[in-house]
């Protein structure tokens, strides 16, 4: 019986520390990308180096965030930077005009909104999420454009360009903001009924209204989401540039959908972590800052980033295959035992 037992806690043991080298492979590769770094890069050895990747981090970072909840779900939404571009423009007015907390507020509730839109239109209207995402691309930027007459816009509100641009205590403002809303997307995720019930819809959308979840409301919430998160990340990154302009950030929803991926999280939906997709934003802009630093040219540094993408992409793929020959290598080895031992 207590060798059963140790058998049994032996066994749980090597199925935890499997599980944690999977979940914890993205922070295993960032620390080796830093060490290998730090080893060939003088520039690696100054400590304003990290502190720096971890600002820059924030403003993607903060987007995937709701992105991870949206492909955990099993959808995705293409409209984000465009949407960005919408309530950055905005931002950057409000803040003239009404001060700082009343326009954080006015965005949050609109980036709220316009993604509540977009699960609108994927659950009642039942069109595709990437037909209706990629359709209000094209109309929140047209949007922006229209609300800035296509002119740039320009604040010198010290108050709100220190939120992105200053420090407590040496570190970065929006680092810690993007640390905090990191938990709140953990606890969401992992401690709340709506967690459960956005894991459920990704592992299977027939299950869930089986088992009496208004899936309709859940990816509306999902949606809502995505907009508010991106909305956080127009705030920074307002007041990092000190400006929006209605063009700005083309191609950001291909970088946090990938800062996503990276992460872990499955494309075919109903897995995913809040925490890998912090540590996979902080990778990327670590990968963004060594390209500067070794004088990456900027064309090439696009191939990498296109390399880092299909990689990304691919990743699902990839552990689908090796899983499958890992149990087909365990099925022989389990097969060849009996005859071993007749033999």
């Amino acid at each position: 019986m207590q060798l059963g037992t140790s058998q049994v806690i032996q066994m749980n043991r090597k199925k935890i520390m499997r599980k944690s080298g999977r979940e914890l492979g993205i922070l295993y590769a960032l620390i080796v990308f830093w060490i290998v770094s730090f080893a060939t890069n003088v520039h690696f050895r100054n400590i304003n180096t990290y502190l720096n990747i971890l600002r820059e981090s924030s403003f993607v970072g903060l987007a995937a965030i709701g992105m991870t909840f949206c492909i955990i779900s099993g959808a995705f939404d293409l409209s984000i930077a465009s949407m960005l571009a919408l309530l950055a423009m905005i931002t950057a007015v409000g803040v003239e005009f009404l001060g700082v907390f009343p326009t954080v507020l006015i965005v949050l509730t609109l980036g709220m909104v316009f993604g509540a839109f977009n699960g609108i239109l994927v659950t009642k209207l039942k069109i595709p999420a990437f037909i209706a995402t990629l359709a209000m691309l094209f109309i929140y930027r047209a949007l922006a454009y229209i609300y800035s007459d296509g002119k740039y816009r320009q604040t010198m509100n010290v108050r709100f360009t220190n939120i992105s641009n200053g420090s407590v205590l040496g570190i970065p403002i929006a680092f810690v903001i993007f640390v905090i809303l990191v938990i709140v997307g953990t606890i969401i995720l992992r401690r709340t009924p709506l967690g459960r019930n956005i894991l459920a819809v990704g592992n299977s959308e027939k299950a869930s209204l089986i088992s009496g979840i208004n899936v309709d409301l859940t990816k509306i919430i999902i949606f809502s989401l995505v907009g508010t998160f991106t909305a956080a990340s127009a705030i920074l990154i307002t007041s990092r540039l000190w400006s929006a302009n209605p063009g700005m950030k083309p191609g950001f929803e291909f970088e946090v959908i990938a800062t996503v991926v990276l992460g872990g999280t499955s494309l075919a939906g109903g897995k995913g972590s809040v925490f890998n997709t912090f540590i996979s934003a902080i990778l990327f802009a670590s990968i963004n800052t060594a390209m500067n630093m070794f004088h990456v040219d900027s064309y090439m540094q696009r191939i990498i980033i296109g390399i880092i993408l299909l990689f990304a992409f691919s990743m699902t793929s990839i552990r689908e295959m090796t899983q499958t020959a890992v149990r087909m290598r365990r099925s022989r080895q389990q097969n060849d035992q009996p005859q071993e031992g007749n033999n």
